[in-house]
């Protein structure tokens, strides 16, 4: 009975406890997960370094010109959805596509009103430019001057904060199979002129500099890529085929 009351008035006491905890859990640290929820990772693919060649990306233009038909030459913008909107067929899914994948589809789209479909596709303004973010001084869209690395990206975005971890850069980029890859580099040793890799980006990379650990990478595009790109990220990387 002795042990069973000894028991009882120590669980008592813990439930007494347990609000306090709570709200100890429930404070500052709390509020900063209601005010910037965590978002789930992204499950990132194999890195492959071979190139899938050009494609089309949001905001791009193109001419398409219709030689059956003239009337239906005109230019178009890839939309933040990944699509043009063509007159009579609506809207075909132009992100990702090579020019030969897009003039098929475009065909397809115009074959119940033309004979003849043939379809020529000619991109006009395709925007170099990449997305680095975390430990730098002045992140968001970086303008590509032709050829570009990844030291020299960070150095056009301001450079690294006192914060960052030169040892561990995160490259993020659409793979081929239509999945982000993720890539981690070494830019410490560039800087320190001991080697290192010089490694080359493309167009509509991310570039992320992390102040502690890799890991928030996932979690850094899925909360501030958005603010850069109004569809947000997994719709930046990843299309329908539709």
């Amino acid at each position: 009975m002795l042990l069973r009351r000894h028991i009882l008035k120590g669980a008592l006491t813990l439930l007494a406890a347990t609000p306090a905890l709570n709200a100890c859990a429930t404070g500052p640290a709390s509020n900063r997960s209601q005010t910037q929820p965590l978002a789930e990772p992204i499950a990132f693919a194999d890195w492959q370094d071979s190139d899938a060649g050009y494609a089309f990306y949001p905001t791009d233009k193109l001419d398409i010109q219709v030689p059956s038909a003239p009337e239906l030459n005109r230019q178009a913008t890839v939309g933040q959805d990944g699509r043009i909107s063509l007159p009579m067929a609506g809207q075909v899914m132009a992100a990702h596509k090579s020019v030969p994948q897009l003039e098929a589809d475009i065909a397809k789209a115009y074959a119940p009103y033309l004979r003849n479909t043939t379809v020529n596709v000619l991109p006009t303004d395709t925007p170099m430019r990449v997305i680095v973010g975390g430990e730098v001084k002045g992140g968001g869209w970086i303008d590509m001057s032709g050829d570009m690395d990844a030291l020299q990206a960070v150095m056009a975005a301001g450079g690294f904060t006192p914060a960052a971890r030169r040892k561990e850069v995160v490259i993020i980029r659409r793979g081929p199979s239509g999945q982000a890859m993720r890539r981690i580099i070494n830019l410490q040793n560039v800087i320190d002129g001991r080697g290192g890799e010089l490694f080359a980006i493309r167009r509509n990379d991310i570039i992320f500099v992390p102040r502690s650990n890799i890991a928030e990478a996932g979690i850094w595009v899925q909360q501030h890529v958005n603010d850069l790109i109004p569809s947000g990220i997994m719709t930046y990387l990843l299309y329908n085929s539709n």
